[in-house]
């Protein structure tokens, strides 16, 4: 019952997956990881200790600088090479049992 749907939101998740995967591993990167995930984890951050009324001090503002984008980075690979074993590796499967 359920098959129909999952197999659905798959396509819909694979034709995204193509879109984000033309620009290229590199852009992926940057974009998604490092600006949108890094960038987003330094704003979040920083207002949770300013919600504190605690001071953020320029010392752990240049660390976070550092630390969020290195971390985006990390995610972002990795979210590359699940996608790319779930569309790509499946792909790739379903090639050598059609030729079987």
């Amino acid at each position: 019952m359920f098959e129909k749907f999952r197999s659905r939101t798959r396509e819909k998740q694979r034709l995204k997956w193509e879109k984000k995967r033309k620009d290229g591993k590199r852009a992926f990167m940057i974009h998604y990881g490092m600006l949108k995930w890094g960038g987003t984890m330094f704003v979040l951050t920083s207002i949770g200790i300013l919600a504190r009324h605690q001071e953020l001090h320029w010392m752990y503002a240049i660390s976070m600088l550092i630390a969020c984008p290195i971390a985006g980075y990390v995610w972002a690979r990795c979210t590359w090479s699940i996608h790319e074993h779930r569309f790509y590796g499946a792909k790739k499967r379903q090639g050598l049992t059609k030729e079987s």
